[in-house]
């Protein structure tokens, strides 16, 4: 069996970090519980990573090339209402494959354990909030929108996504996601739209 780069093993590691927290809270995630499950030794967990946080960067960075493919997504839209299904699509689409995520994202209790990871959370939320502000103002500047509060606008749609998220979490992930995504645009597009 080949041995495995720097860079599969710490996927690996992240892959089964995301798992532990999914599966049992962020209390459960443990150097010694993930080595166990990645089948390597502590202190190897510990030649990748320097400590849990450092872990959870990992995991945030992972979230930050869901954003840039998200940012390519959005470029293949000409009207704002394209771009509005892209971005609500896509969010529910990556979250339906990748349901474990919504444990790391709902989980307050990772990032009220560092200012860094808060800090690199909000970035992310941060740019997020900046692709939906560039949708809605094109939408108003090409007369699609309503000339309405675009801060206001940005966190209602934020506001669903994340709404629709976690029931369906809540819920044991009993239904698709990703087809609720043309209900939600549809709400949506009747409270802003002209």
């Amino acid at each position: 069996m080949a041995r495995l780069t720097t860079v599969e093993r710490q996927k690996m590691i992240i892959d089964e970090a995301i798992n532990i927290i999914h599966e049992g809270g962020y209390e459960s995630l443990s150097i010694r519980e993930l080595a166990g499950k990645v089948k390597i030794s502590e202190p190897a967990i510990y030649r990748h990573f320097l400590n849990k946080e450092d872990i959870i960067l990992g995991i945030l960075s992972r979230i930050g090339e869901f954003d840039h493919l998200l940012e390519e997504n959005l470029a293949l839209g000409n009207t704002a209402v394209e771009k509005l299904r892209k971005f609500i699509q896509f969010h529910f689409d990556f979250l339906q494959k990748n349901k474990e995520m919504t444990s790391i994202l709902f989980s307050e209790d990772i990032f009220n354990q560092s200012n860094l990871l808060k800090q690199k959370l909000l970035k992310i939320i941060k740019y997020r909030k900046s692709l939906l502000t560039s949708i809605v103002e094109q939408g108003k500047a090409e007369n699609e929108f309503k000339q309405i509060g675009t801060s206001d606008v940005v966190t209602m749609i934020l506001g669903f996504i994340r709404l629709t998220v976690l029931e369906w979490r809540l819920g044991g992930f009993g239904f698709n996601i990703s087809n609720k995504s043309e209900k939600t645009l549809g709400t949506i597009k009747e409270m802003i739209s002209k």
